[in-house]
């Protein structure tokens, strides 16, 4: 069983995890099947997965199990600590807090000033955070709010792969990411030294 030709859909509920899942197998070069017994093999990884298992997985359409998503993640190089977070953050997605008109009222938790944000890591966190007080909008909405604003480009792969913390954003993307996010004004230029401060940091700690 080989690679998927079909792209996650930006309308899936879970694309974000998909899209990470399959990052990683893209990296390792791996073959569902493959995995499926490299995941056999050792039992260090999880329980076993058979390659349909991991399939669906990645697909964006349902929230696999975590401990699937820890399995799939190992074996292809991530670790489970990674592969956690980012699960923990896909089933925030299927359970919303009911507000007026049946949404999930936008809050915003506490986390780190920007006047502190030093690494890569902080960064990121930041990054999460805003877009979780801007109501989570998906990739695609992110996109076209950019481009409405004007801020330049918001490429979905490129955001998915910086969401995931697999590489920093450029400043062009990051401003472009947190206007459409809604912020403005004197914030953006937090963002921006934000940004130069992190930049500077080793570039390894943006998954730590």
């Amino acid at each position: 069983m080989g690679r998927s030709k079909t792209p996650v859909p930006q309308s899936a509920q879970y694309y974000e995890l998909a899209e990470w899942l399959r990052s990683l197998r893209r990296r390792s070069g791996l073959t569902y099947r493959r995995m499926s017994q490299l995941i056999e093999e050792d039992r260090m990884a999880g329980p076993g997965c058979s390659a349909v298992t991991l399939l669906r997985a990645d697909r964006g359409t349902f929230l696999p199990r975590r401990q699937v998503v820890e399995a799939y993640a190992q074996v292809c190089g991530a670790t489970r600590r990674e592969a956690r977070v980012q699960w923990e953050r896909a089933a925030q997605q299927s359970d919303p807090v009911p507000g007026a008109g049946g949404q999930a009222p936008p809050v915003s938790p506490p986390g780190r000033r920007l006047e502190f944000v030093y690494r890569p890591a902080h960064l990121l966190e930041a990054m999460h955070r805003v877009r979780l007080a801007a109501g989570q909008p998906s990739l695609r909405e992110l996109q076209k709010r950019a481009r409405d604003l004007g801020t330049g480009p918001l490429p979905r792969s490129t955001l998915a792969d910086v969401l995931a913390g697999f590489r920093m954003p450029s400043e062009e993307l990051l401003i472009a990411y947190v206007r459409a996010c809604g912020e403005q004004g004197h914030l953006l230029t937090l963002w921006r030294h934000a940004w130069a401060r992190a930049q500077g940091t080793d570039m390894a700690g943006f998954d730590r």
